[in-house]
Parts: C-alpha cells; structure tokens; sequence
C-alpha cells in the first residue's frame, strides 16, 4: 500500500531511475513495436512531450534503456494495456507500470523472509531483516517507479532461497530452481551474471564433484544458469552484429590506476549514499536531472547498523575459522582493513571517522570468509558463501564504475540500487551473522523491536521533512491531456 500509493498519486512521473526509458520500452510492446534494440528504439513522442514539455520535443530521441534485457518491460506490459482500457488520461496510463514494481517489492521481502529463515534465522530476526529492508527509503522509491531493479531484487531472492537449499540438500532440483531463478535474473538486467558466477562456483561441492555424473550435473547447473541472457546476447548479435551493450575503455585495467581512482574519488561514499536514499531523476527538473541523496540524521541508522553488522560479522567470520586458512585469512583482511582505512579511504569524501571505519570493515571482512566458504567444514554455510557473492559482485561493480570514469572522465556509475541484485546475500553475510551471536541475548526481542521501529520512523521522516518538500519545490512537467 505504501509503494502504491507512492505510485499512483506522489512521486512524480520520470523522478524514479530511468523511468522515461523503461516505460518507453513498455509503450513499444503495448503498441506491437517489438522487443528493444539499442540503437533503433525511440522515445515515443507523447513521452518526450510530457517529460521535457512540447518545445522541447523535437526530433527523435534514442531510449538508451534498450541494452537491457525484457522480461520486466514485458510483465509489464499488460498493466499498461488494462490502463488504457479504464482511462484516456496519460499521466494515469504513464503511472500504471509502476504497480508492477509495487507489487514485486512486496513479494520480494516475503521471500527474503522465507531465505533467512532457510540459511538459519529464527522467526523475529528473519522478520526484523525482511522489514528492515521495507524501511530502505530507496528500496520504497524504486518500488513506486517503472523500474527493473526491484523485480531484480525479488529473482535474487528466488535464487537466494534455492541456493541455501541446494547446499543444505545436494538436490539436483534445488540446484535447477536456483540456476533458472539466476537465468531469468539475466533476463532483467545483464548485472545477474556477477552474481551467478560465484553461486555457480560455491555450488560445486554440493552440486558436483570428481564423479563423471556430478560434473555433469553441475555443467548443467551452470549451462541452465546463463541460458536466457546467452539467447538474448545471440539475439543482439544476429540483428546488430555486436554484443556491445555499452561504451567499452580504451584504457587498459591496471591495479595501481583503479585504487588511485578510489582513493580520489569518492566512488564508495556515494554508492553507500545511493544505495539508500538517492531521490529524483528528471520528472521534476524538466528533463533534467534533480536529485538529491540521503544524508545527516536520516543516514545515521544505516551507518550504525552498518559498523553494527560489520563488526557482528568480523567477529562471528573469525570465530568460525580454524587452522591455517584462519591465520591467511586474518592477515589478508587486515592488510586491506589498513590500505583502506590509512589510504583509499582517507582522502575523498566519506574520510570521516565512522565511515572510513565502516567501508573499511566492508572491504577486509569478506577476506574472512573466501577460505570458510571453500573449506570442507564450511562450504555449506550460507554466511560466508554470502560474503564470497558480495565481494565478486563488488568488484564487478567497482570495475564497471573505474571504466565509465576511464570513458567519460569523471566519476559515474555509483548508483547504489545495482547492489539490489545481492541484497539477501548482503543481509545473510552481515546481518545474521551478528544476529547469531546475540541469540541468547535476553532483550533481543526488545532489541530488533527497537530497531525496526527506529527504521520505520527514520522512512516517515525522511519521506514527509525532505522527500515531500523537493517534490514540491521542482518544477514539474507539464500536464497532458
């Protein structure tokens, strides 16, 4: 109900994430123009003439959100075709697509209920996680726009469920479940195959094996794993020749250059920022961008809880491991907890104590868990398998924003709301970790209240004092009949 309403009668057309390109895509389905290709597909023209208003539409616009894979235009597709069978207003057909995204985001934290629950959470802290995650004032934003990322989120979920399954059971069926969840996460963004490499990769020691079968059964899981976004890559192909999705680097990688952008720019710092709160696009800028990011006492929980869960995670990791991967692990970890803290991080914005502290911890931590993740005691726990997803997505991640600011000579690519795609492996990597140690903590229960309670009430201020007051401030588009 709060996503929809948000929907429907508050956030203002096009000032959620690329809106304007993903409803383009949805408009071309419903009006029989095919699935997208990058480079051909338009913007419609009464799309451009609400969003940058009649003087400026002129000449054809390029939808750059046609490299994207389908399925979620696709789904929702219909919600656009019932619209235009109630109403011939636009702005209310515009707003329909975004229910789709209101009813993901709901369905999405039920099921990461139902993930924490099978990688070991009790009731009250599976539910205190799932709520939490309800209280991300960018998960609610994105959950009232025409947006991918949160049916992202809800196939991650899928894919989370099925992998805890899988390593607790060998199922050949779970690991099915779990690859086709990972193959349709591809099919609504390309960023599912950062994610589908390390499932992949853990699943082989519950999944395969010397054997000649178990290999075989685990080939299949991992074919399976990338099947759609493999079709839909050929399709690109045949039609246009190239894979390309994006503009490609000249530059060569180099280690020394990607940690020197690190250290300059304050790449970790905004996609924390982002990741919770980055509100506005171009609805109420008149096509141009407007935006604004979560900061002062509004971010204040999510930095706690985060050097929270960070340490919770540190201790619990370190507790676990035993022998020499113990020792190689903790040294690695502490190697990088103090490049990051003494450099990458003490510089740029973001070098304030508690978050050089915090995005520290996030660097170095999940070293603590690669060697438990492989080891043989270890590799059917879901935690540090969890932080071995986070750390690869991570990289991808980092690597992806080093060569968008190597292409456009400034810092791009920082938008938070891509780590929607690990965000129950997040949550099982770090926050039921540090649930864990304080299970028998007897006011646990008033613990998580108050911290679900402090969430919600941080989203209900944010919302009225500053996300309200910026819409109303903005200019917005001009109505269409």
């Amino acid at each position: 109900m709060k996503a929809a309403s948000l929907a429907l009668f508050i956030t203002p057309l096009w000032d959620v994430p690329d809106e304007v390109g993903h409803y383009a895509l949805i408009q071309d389905l419903a009006d029989g123009r095919g699935l997208p290709l990058p480079g051909r597909s338009l913007i419609p023209e009464n799309v451009l003439t609400d969003w940058r208003g009649p003087k400026s539409a002129s000449g054809p616009v390029l939808n750059w959100i046609a490299q994207h894979p389908p399925l979620y235009h696709v789904l929702a597709t219909p919600f656009l075709i019932a619209a235009r069978g109630i109403t011939s207003d636009l702005r209310w057909q515009f707003r329909a697509p975004r229910l789709l995204s209101a009813i993901c985001g709901s369905v999405a934290l039920l099921i990461f209920f139902r993930v924490f629950r099978e990688a070991g959470a009790d009731e009250p802290l599976a539910f205190a996680a799932a709520v939490g995650i309800g209280f991300v004032p960018m998960y609610t934003h994105l959950s009232s726009g025409t947006n991918h990322d949160v049916m992202l989120a809800l196939a991650a979920g899928f894919a989370a469920l099925y992998w805890v399954r899988s390593q607790k059971t060998s199922l050949l069926t779970d690991g099915l479940r779990m690859s086709l969840a990972l193959s349709l996460m591809g099919l609504i963004k390309f960023s599912a195959l950062a994610v589908a490499l390390p499932l992949v990769v853990l699943s082989w020691r519950t999944l395969g094996g010397s054997q000649r079968g178990a290999l075989f059964r685990w080939l299949g899981v991992a074919a399976l794993s990338v099947s759609l976004p493999a079709l839909w890559t050929l399709r690109q192909f045949v039609l246009l020749g190239n894979v390309r999705v994006h503009p490609i680097s000249k530059e060569r990688f180099a280690i020394h250059g990607f940690l020197r952008y690190l250290r300059d720019n304050p790449v970790v710092d905004h996609s924390f920022k982002n990741f919770f709160g980055l509100i506005g696009w171009t609805g109420t800028g008149n096509g141009n961008v407007r935006w604004f990011q979560i900061s002062g006492l509004y971010l204040v929980p999510f930095l706690v809880l985060g050097l929270v869960t960070a340490f919770g995670a540190a201790f619990w990791l370190t507790r676990k491991a035993d022998g020499l991967g113990r020792s190689l692990s903790l040294a690695a970890a502490a190697a990088t907890f103090c490049v990051c803290f003494l450099w990458i991080f003490a510089a740029s914005d973001g070098s304030a104590l508690p978050k050089r502290l915090l995005y520290s911890l996030v660097a170095s931590v999940p070293l603590l868990a690669v060697g438990q993740a492989f080891s043989k005691p270890g590799f059917r726990d879901p935690h540090s398998g969890s932080q071995v997803v986070f750390i690869c997505f991570s990289l991808a991640y980092l690597v992806n924003s080093w060569e968008a600011y190597s292409i456009y000579g400034q810092m791009r690519a920082t938008h938070g709301r891509y780590f929607f795609a690990v965000l129950p492996f997040m949550v099982m990597g770090f926050l039921l970790p540090t649930g864990a140690l304080v299970r028998q903590y007897p006011r646990r229960y008033l613990l998580l209240f108050g911290t679900v309670l402090a969430l919600g009430v941080n989203e209900v201020a944010f919302f009225l004092l500053r996300v309200l007051p910026f819409y109303r401030s903005g200019a917005h588009a001009p109505h269409v009949a």
